[in-house]
């Protein structure tokens, strides 16, 4: 069986990412999800795709909905809540923690 390596990010849920390549370059928006194993993350508000979806009951209409699709992790880039630029990331070890260290700033990156 083959085994599935297991990368480090420097995006997690909730952190604020723009896209630096494609169609949607130079929007922002929160990651709602992110998939390690495949190395992609669902932005919301960017990648929209329509879905034609089938009535589930009769709460759950049929039609067409508007949802977003993943994007690469590669081509976003982390937004630094302090200094609201595009910022590389530098881990330290704080109180037994490991933290997320802004480039840019030196500010903490919850």
């Amino acid at each position: 069986m083959k085994e599935i390596k297991k990368f480090k990010f420097n995006i997690k849920k909730n952190d604020l990412v723009e896209v630096i390549t494609g169609e949607e370059k130079g929007r922002r928006g929160r990651v709602l999800e992110v998939d390690r194993e495949k190395a992609r993350v669902i932005v919301e508000n960017i990648n929209l795709v329509k879905k034609h979806q089938r009535a589930r009951s009769q709460t759950q209409p049929s039609g067409i909905i508007t949802k977003p699709a993943p994007i690469h992790i590669s081509n976003l880039a982390l937004i630094c809540p302090k200094c609201g630029k595009k910022t590389k990331v530098r881990r330290e070890k704080i109180e037994k923690r490991r933290v997320r260290i802004c480039k840019e700033c030196g500010e903490m990156i919850e």
